[in-house]
This record gives structure tokens, C-alpha cells and sequence, in this order.
């Protein structure tokens, strides 16, 4: 059952990941500019028409646009992204560069975020109503208002300038990640809050936690028993589907903070470009997301018997029904 899920994802990711390349080249040639004036630094040098159409096919730009796609294409699926234009270097190099700080502003952001908002939403659940709930609920609404690249500013000036505790020049430094992940979290924690509360005030009033009420069970069994799993699996689902919007605002942090990320990286190839390292990083992040969305959906199956048993029997049904048309 789960290797066919898996087995379907993959083929899932295929068809995006297509459709995505296709997009991203079409998006890339219709671009204004010449990549082959950042190459040759056209504005600052006196470059002969030859030396042009030599860069150019080097480069293959001289080629149609369909041929270019369909040797782009055939590289694609041998994992080779190409040569850079303007390093020279291999483009998968470049990106497994790049790609740890990227990979640890988001997988920091994501702990932060959990870590944070399930106990807050527990306590506005468990106070709903109250006080309590009514300052979570505004400080959450305050907070989702506002943008992260002036959290961040606002962090720099505090603990940086000012208290001179954290460092946002130093990008080498484990604690230089402290500042943009509290940037990044800030936003989201606001949505998750507002789930976990408005879930578990629905748990609160469901008859499984009346049913255990009634038994005696201990307010911390029927926390963690009824209503913790059945709370993770709508934030487990919106935080798979959250990657991509994540990586997405690590563009703005990474270029805040100096950090050497694939969003920093992704942006100055845009102005100068270079085509094979942004398809290459755009697909690189299509794969973290359906990567990201795989893994959510498997864990919701371990938190989820009844979706488990249920896509069992619906496997069973399809089984038994081709069986009986062959027959």
C-alpha cells in the first residue's frame, strides 16, 4: 500500500517537474536581455560581433528554440543542469552549494514554528474564551500582519547593532541562522496557531473527549490520546504544502542576512541571466517540494489508522474488481 503510494508520488513528480522545466525555459527566453552581453560585459567593453557569435555558440544560443529545449531536456533526465554561463562551473555543483544554508533556514523554520505553536494553541484552546485565548488570537493577528524582511530588519538593529549578542555578517557562524529562522517563524507561527486552536476547540466538544471525560481519564491522557494526533495531521499536511511558500521567503532573508542560500543564489543568476542555473534551481525546489508533500503525506498515514485501513480496503475493492473482470 505505502510503496504504491510512493510509486505514485514519484510518477506525480515527473509531470510537475516536466511541466515546471517547460515553464521555466519558456519564462527564461522570453525574458528581456541577452545573456550573452552579461557574459561578455557588453556595457563595459568594446566586444567584436565575432567574439559574439562565438560566445553564442558556445553557448548554443544560436540554436532554434526547440532544439535547445530538447538537448536541455535530454540533459535533464541524464542529471546534468549544464555548465554556468557565468562561472563556467557545473550547475549541480553550484546547487549543492547552495542548497544547505537554504535547506537550514527551512528546516529550522519548521521546527521553530512546531515547537511554538502547539503548545500555544493548546493553551488558547484549552482557555477558549477567556482572557487567554483573547491575547493569543490578537497577538497572532499582529504578528501574521507583519512582513518578515522587517522582523529581520528590526532583529539586526536590536541584537546586532544595538545589544551586539548575534552577528548578521557572519554567515559561518551556526548562530548567524538564529536571527533569520525567528524571521522566517514569526509569520507563520500565526497560521498554525490559528489551526491547532480552532481544531482543538473542535476536539474539546467531540464526543471521543467526552467519552473519556466521563471514564476518568486524566486531562493530560486525553491531551496526548484524543486530541494531540488528530491536531498534527492538518498541521503536518500545511506544512508540506508550506515549502515552497517557505523557500520562496528565504529569498528575501538570504539577501537580508548574506546568507549563501539557493534563494541569494537564484536571484543574482536572474539578473545576470544566467538560464541553465535558474531552470536548474527552480527544479532543484520543485523537488524539495514534492519531496516535502511525499513525506507529509506518509506521515499522515502513520498518524491516521482509519486512512491507512481505508485506502487497504479501497486497494482490496480495486484488487478484487479487476480480478473478477478478468475472469
Amino acid at each position: 500500500m505505502i510503496m504504491k503510494r510512493i510509486l505514485s508520488r514519484i510518477g506525480q513528480m515527473i509531470i510537475v517537474l516536466f511541466v515546471l522545466s517547460t515553464i521555466t525555459f519558456i519564462l527564461m527566453k522570453l525574458t528581456p536581455g541577452d545573456p550573452v552581453d552579461k557574459v561578455l560585459h557588453l556595457d563595459e567593453a568594446n566586444v567584436s560581433q565575432a567574439q559574439v557569435d562565438a560566445t553564442k555558440s558556445k553557448l548554443g544560443l544560436n540554436q532554434p528554440i526547440w532544439l535547445q529545449y530538447v538537448q536541455w531536456l535530454g540533459e535533464i533526465i541524464h542529471l546534468n543542469f549544464g555548465n554556468s554561463y557565468q562561472t563556467g562551473e557545473p550547475v549541480l555543483h553550484e546547487l549543492t552549494y547552495y542548497a544547505p544554508p537554504t535547506l537550514t533556514l527551512a528546516l529550522g523554520t519548521m521546527i521553530v514554528v512546531s515547537i511554538v505553536t502547539i503548545p500555544l494553541g493548546m493553551l488558547a484552546a484549552k482557555y477558549h474564551g477567556t482572557v487567554i485565548d483573547t491575547l493569543i488570537r490578537l497577538l497572532s493577528s499582529f504578528v501574521v500582519s507583519i512582513p518578515s524582511f522587517f522582523i529581520g530588519t528590526v532583529l539586526i538593529f536590536l541584537f546586532d547593532q544595538q545589544l551586539h549578542w548575534l552577528s548578521s555578517s557572519d554567515s559561518a557562524s551556526p548562530t548567524s541562522y538564529i536571527m533569520p529562522i525567528i524571521a522566517l517563524s514569526m509569520g507563520m507561527s500565526a497560521y498554525y496557531v490559528r489551526l491547532i486552536r480552532s481544531s482543538l476547540v473542535t476536539l474539546y466538544q467531540s464526543k471521543e473527549v467526552r467519552a473519556s471525560r466521563n471514564r476518568g481519564m486524566s486531562e493530560r491522557y486525553i491531551i496526548m490520546k484524543d486530541m494531540l494526533k488528530p491536531t498534527l495531521i492538518p498541521m503536518v499536511t500545511m506544512l508540506g504544502m508550506s515549502v515552497g511558500s517557505l523557500i520562496g521567503g528565504t529569498v528575501v532573508i538570504e539577501n537580508l542576512f548574506g546568507i549563501p542560500g539557493i534563494g541569494r543564489f537564484l536571484v543574482d543568476s536572474i539578473r545576470a541571466r544566467d538560464y541553465p542555473v535558474v531552470q536548474g534551481a527552480v527544479i532543484m525546489i520543485g523537488c524539495f517540494v514534492v519531496l516535502a508533500n511525499t513525506l507529509s503525506d506518509l506521515f499522515i498515514l502513520w498518524l491516521d489508522p482509519e486512512r491507512r485501513y481505508s485506502i487497504k480496503k479501497s486497494d482490496e475493492h480495486e484488487t478484487i474488481r479487476h480480478e473478477g473482470g478478468d475472469l
